[in-house]
Formats: C-alpha cells, sequence, structure tokens
C-alpha cells in the first residue's frame, strides 16, 4: 500500500513540475515576440555643432591721427554712420601750429639765404683783395730776382743787400700764400655752416609740409565711417566707457580716429572648439543666419582657419578655440535687404575694385555697438543689423562632425559623402 502511495507522489510531482516548466516557456516565447525588431541598414550620420560669431567688414582703412609734433585737436569730424566716398573728408586737424612753424622755419631759411650771399660777396671781394696782394708779392719777388743777376757789376755791400731783399720777398710771398688760404678756407668753412643750416632749414620746411598735407584724412576707399574711442590721455578705471570722439578733441599721434568700413563685402568670423576644428575644411559651404535678419537663411563658406587654439581672456569661456572666417554670399545678402539688381552690381563692382587697394584689415567686430545706418547706400541696410551671428554646423558620416570635401571620407573616420556646414541664428 505504501509503495503504491509513493509512486502516485512521484507522478504528480512530475506531472506539476512538467506543467510549471511548459508555463515558463510558453510566457518566455510571447515576451520574445513582443520586443520590435527592424533590418540593419547603412546610412550617413549627421552631426551638428552650434557657434557665435561676429559680422565684420572684409576691408577696413583705419585713419590714424598724424605727428604734428604733439597732440593735435580734431577740428572736422565725418558723422558716425556717414557714408565716405573715396577720397572724401572724414577728420581734419587744427593746423594753426603747423603754419606758424612753417612760417617760422621759411622766415629762417630767408634769412640763411641772404647771409649765404652775403659771405658769398664778401668771399669773392675778399679772394679779388687776396689776388691783387699776391701779385704785387709775387712782382716784388721777380724784381728782386732780377736786381740779384745784376750782382756782377755791384759792390760786396750792395750785392748783400739784394740777396736779403730776395729773401725778405720770397719769406712775404710765401706768409702771404699761407694767409690767403688760411682765409679762404675759413670762409670756406663759413660758407659751409651756412649751407649746412640751409639744409635743415629745408628739411624742416619739407617735414612741415608734409605734416600739412596729414592735417587732412580722406577715405582711402567708399564705405560707412565708424568713430573710435578717445583713449588719449584715459584714466579711467578697468570697464569705464570710454567716449567716441568728437570734435574739438585733443588726440596723441598714432591713436586711431576713425575707421571706413567697405560695406560692399563682409565676412563672419568665430571661434570653434578642437572636435570641431579637425572636421573643417576651407572652402565647405555654409549657411548663416543673422540676428537682424531674421527667417533668412544665406549662403557661405569657410575662408580660412586658424592652426593654433587660443584663449579668450574677455570670455567668460576660459577654454582655447581655434578662429575660423566665413564668407557670405553677398548678392544674396544685398537682395534680402532691398537692393535691386542695379544696385548690387554697383556694390559688387565696388567690391572688385576695392580688392585691389591695400587696405589694412581692422580685427575690430564691424558692428561693435550696433551699426548705424548707411546713409542712403542702401535701403534697410545696416538697420538692426547685430555683429552676432549662431552658426550650426552639421555633417555627414559615422563619427565625423562637419567636415570633408564632396563625396570623400570625412577626416575622423566614416563613410561620408557632401556635407554642409550651417549657421544659424538666434535672436
Amino acid at each position: 500500500m505504501s509503495k503504491i502511495v509513493s509512486r502516485l507522489l512521484l507522478v504528480v510531482v512530475l506531472l506539476g513540475g512538467g506543467y510549471g516548466l511548459y508555463h515558463f516557456f510558453s510566457n518566455l516565447q510571447s515576451k520574445q515576440k513582443s520586443i520590435p525588431l527592424t533590418k540593419v541598414r547603412q546610412g550617413d550620420v549627421v552631426v551638428r555643432s552650434f557657434t557665435r560669431g561676429e559680422l565684420r567688414a572684409v576691408r577696413t582703412a583705419t585713419l590714424t591721427a598724424p605727428n604734428l609734433g604733439g597732440t593735435v585737436q580734431v577740428t572736422k569730424l565725418a558723422p558716425l554712420g556717414a557714408l565716405a566716398r573715396e577720397k572724401d573728408l572724414v577728420v581734419e586737424f587744427d593746423d594753426a601750429e603747423v603754419e606758424a612753424r612753417l612760417e617760422q622755419k621759411q622766415l629762417e631759411l630767408e634769412q640763411v639765404d641772404e647771409q649765404i650771399k652775403q659771405k658769398q660777396a664778401e668771399l669773392a671781394i675778399r679772394n679779388n683783395q687776396d689776388e691783387v696782394e699776391l701779385l704785387r708779392a709775387r712782382y716784388s719777388v721777380r724784381r728782386a730776382e732780377l736786381e740779384v743777376k745784376r750782382n756782377e757789376l755791384l759792390s760786396t755791400i750792395d750785392q748783400k743787400k739784394n740777396l736779403l731783399n730776395l729773401e725778405e720777398a720770397r719769406r712775404r710771398l710765401k706768409q702771404l700764400e699761407s694767409d690767403v688760404k688760411s682765409r679762404r678756407e675759413q670762409a670756406q668753412a663759413e660758407l659751409n655752416v651756412l649751407r649746412e643750416r640751409r639744409n635743415r632749414n629745408v628739411l624742416d620746411i619739407n617735414r612741415e609740409k608734409m605734416r600739412l598735407s596729414q592735417v587732412k584724412l580722406l577715405a582711402p576707399i567708399s564705405g560707412l565711417v565708424a568713430i573710435k574711442q578717445n583713449r588719449s590721455g584715459f584714466s579711467g578705471m578697468f570697464g569705464t566707457s570710454v567716449p567716441d570722439i568728437r570734435e574739438g578733441d585733443q588726440v596723441s599721434p598714432g591713436i586711431p580716429v576713425a575707421d571706413v568700413l567697405d560695406l560692399s563685402e563682409l565676412e563672419v568670423v568665430a571661434r570653434v572648439g578642437e572636435l570641431d576644428r579637425a572636421n573643417l575644411r576651407e572652402g565647405q559651404e555654409v549657411m548663416i543666419r543673422l540676428d537682424a535678419i531674421a527667417g533668412k537663411t544665406f549662403r557661405g563658406a569657410i575662408k580660412s582657419m586658424s592652426g593654433t587654439a587660443s584663449a579668450n581672456v574677455f570670455s567668460s569661456d576660459p577654454g582655447k578655440k581655434f578662429d575660423v572666417l566665413f564668407s557670405i554670399d553677398m548678392p544674396q545678402l544685398l537682395s534680402a535687404l532691398g537692393a535691386t539688381k542695379e544696385q548690387i552690381a554697383r556694390i559688387m563692382a565696388t567690391a572688385e575694385e576695392n580688392r585691389k587697394k591695400p587696405i589694412a584689415t581692422a580685427t575690430a567686430s564691424l558692428f561693435a555697438g550696433g551699426l548705424p545706418g548707411l546713409g542712403g547706400m542702401l535701403p534697410g541696410m545696416g538697420e538692426g543689423m547685430g555683429g552676432a551671428a549662431q552658426m550650426m554646423m552639421q555633417g555627414g558620416g559615422a563619427a565625423a562632425m562637419a567636415g570633408a570635401l564632396a563625396g570623400g571620407a570625412p577626416q575622423g573616420g566614416g563613410e561620408g559623402g557632401q556635407r554642409r556646414m550651417f549657421m544659424m541664428g538666434g535672436g
């Protein structure tokens, strides 16, 4: 009886264990069927990176205060935002002191010229007198020589007298020749001193004339006038606002007074991190959005990139970054600002002419502190345009960021096709 019960219990345990295993595997299969699956496919990984930059003029002519012999006073100054054509007057300085010094030097030159003429006349008269005295002395020597030749017919005493007279005549002639030579050398030295004074006066006059020619600063190119801050003698605390230069201000030589900004060609300067820099290429296409023109996207390209990173001590970001320059499609930008085809053609022609001129490029932002109006250059251009632009860089290829040439493999790995860099603006 006990064996039958044991067998029944074993059968029940086996049946229960089999049912439990069946239920476990049934639930496991149902869970596996609920996981979504998809086919693996190969494609480009698009990575975007953002940064912000500043819009500035490609060509900027900086006008500096000339060296007029000390601090100079600004008497005329073009208004901020005025449109200056080539050779238009932008800045003029007080020339009263230069004119006074020039008149003084010219008066000194006239006096020296009179002294030279007087010295030359005196030298000519003295030379004539010396020539007469030399002729007389030579005549005395010649006569004494003739008297000596007659010594055979004279007594011994007369012969000695004639010899003594000849020696005395020759001594006087030699002394006279020495005196004449000394006087002529002295007169020539005095004349040379006067001529040297005259040369110095001529140099001073030329220098003052050159300074006088620098009193008026003309625009070397056509562009917008931006007035600089007056830092001459400024002793305010760090961070204190420095006023702009105005008419009547005193400025030191070499201080920048104004910039002439060539707005016919603009560029964007920005800073990017190391990861972005490793995948950027010169000539890569970009898309740009400006704060001042909301909703508009402009084409551009990478112009140049720095090879080394640097930190901006005035920035809140302590990290080192690379400087990158971007060009912008000027016809597209001008068209968005409302320019006509004729205006665009004229502006682009101006840009082509200005490219041929050796103009120094300033590093300051074009729109630092805001951009004034253009005084009729283009309707709407400059109204509310800000200096900031936000950049978004987009790239194709696995593990790549915003780099590579069209159809090529980007640096950093991955098989990518053509990629673009977008600069998209915040408001």
